[in-house]
């Protein structure tokens, strides 16, 4: 078993000094170099690998750009979500939250929320898949049937990729133990026999702290082409299955497949197209000062991150900076403008649905007013 990687502690020392940092999504000065002089992020817990190269990558524009950046976790889709909404937040890094907020599915399709203004400011890619102990048994997905699965609390972007993994093995939430429980005590939860795997981004620090107390080991996911991949597809359509190494329970040398999604940052679209230009354009600037910290900062490169929008608008600002770079193609300029588009009938439909609906509102009966609504 391998110790707990360096950048974890770095990263929970992070916390304790970017916390302190004041900052928020109103108005504020800039630095030299034009990002806000006091900026708070808000994404997972702490724990886990996106909270660490979230810090990480704060902790280098703090230092490189003398901007003050404070971390905001939680462990669920509304917790990372409303640090932005109510301007607490300049940015929110989130899984596939951001695009339920934008259509108001599943924990969104209430009054309070309803379809959100929302943008994508930064797009990095990682891998994620269930972890289970060496000893267990359980060798694929398949090999769920009748175990205790974890069904994280309040996070449906995490329900539907563990989901997606379940149906990789032919298999639903029905042939299965759900355990509800929280994003951030899986491993504690595996470790004590509550559940029989974790579901995380497979860097996360709890993950190689679990792995010191027990021998831990990935499903396999090995077909990546296929009924199975296809499965996985239609269940989470931003995922596709590719590989990765160095994580816990695999030895020098040894890969494991993983499901790979877009964690990206998300800002309003009211946001500054100045401050959001300056913000990616320094994370670039940035890039050798904190691509080693973790194993998925690499993935913030231009090169690794998604440059094409797919189910969420790309901020303003966003298509200046890659305009610039000569990687805003005619093609991603009419998704863009089709997903906007798509957004304004998105809000246009809600107060008539929320009317239509009364005390009735639910994520399906929305869908499927959408579906005859607003059309894809």
């Amino acid at each position: 078993m391998k110790k707990l990687p360096a950048f974890t502690s770095m990263a929970l020392a992070s916390a304790l000094t970017l916390t302190a940092c004041g900052g928020s999504g109103g108005e504020t000065t800039s630095t030299e170099g034009g990002l806000p002089s006091e900026m708070a992020w808000s994404t997972y817990g702490t724990g886990t690998s996106t909270y660490a190269d979230t810090a990480a990558i704060a902790e280098e524009l703090t230092s490189a750009e003398g901007a003050s950046i404070r971390i905001i976790p939680s462990d669920t889709a509304i917790g990372q979500l409303t640090p932005l909404r109510e301007d607490q937040a300049m940015f929110t890094r989130t899984g596939d939250a951001y695009i339920y907020a934008f259509e108001a599915d599943h924990d969104f399709a209430v009054p309070d929320w309803g379809p959100q203004d929302v943008r994508v400011a930064w797009a990095p890619t990682a891998p994620h898949s269930l972890l289970v102990g060496a000893d267990s048994g359980i060798e694929t997905p398949a090999d769920l049937a009748g175990k205790k699965v974890p069904r994280a609390t309040a996070n449906p972007s995490v329900q539907n990729k563990t989901e997606a993994i379940l149906a990789y093995g032919g298999l639903t939430w029905d042939d299965v133990e759900p355990v509800d429980i929280s994003y951030g005590d899986q491993a504690d939860g595996l470790k004590n026999g509550q559940i029989d795997a974790v579901y995380q981004q497979v860097y996360g620090s709890s993950l190689f702290e679990l792995e010191s107390t027990m021998d831990v080991q990935w499903l396999d996911l090995s077909e990546t082409e296929g009924e199975k991949a296809d499965a996985v597809e239609e269940v989470a359509p931003s995922t596709y299955i590719d590989s990765f190494a160095n994580g816990p329970g695999q030895e020098e040398g040894e890969e494991d497949n993983a499901v790979y999604y877009s964690v990206p940052m998300i800002a309003k679209a009211e946001a500054s197209p100045e401050q959001v230009t300056a913000v990616v354009q320094s994370l670039q600037d940035n890039f050798d000062g904190y691509k080693d910290v973790t194993q998925t900062t690499k993935g913030w490169s231009i090169d690794e991150a998604q440059i094409v929008p797919t189910e969420v608008p790309f901020h303003e600002g966003l298509v200046t900076f890659l305009e610039e770079q000569d990687a805003w193609t005619e093609e991603a300029e009419a998704k863009n403008a089709e997903l906007i588009e798509r957004g304004e009938a998105l809000r246009e439909a809600w107060p008539e649905y929320v009317e239509q609906a009364g005390d009735d509102l639910s994520h399906e009966d929305w869908n499927a007013f959408k579906d005859e609504n607003v059309p894809e």
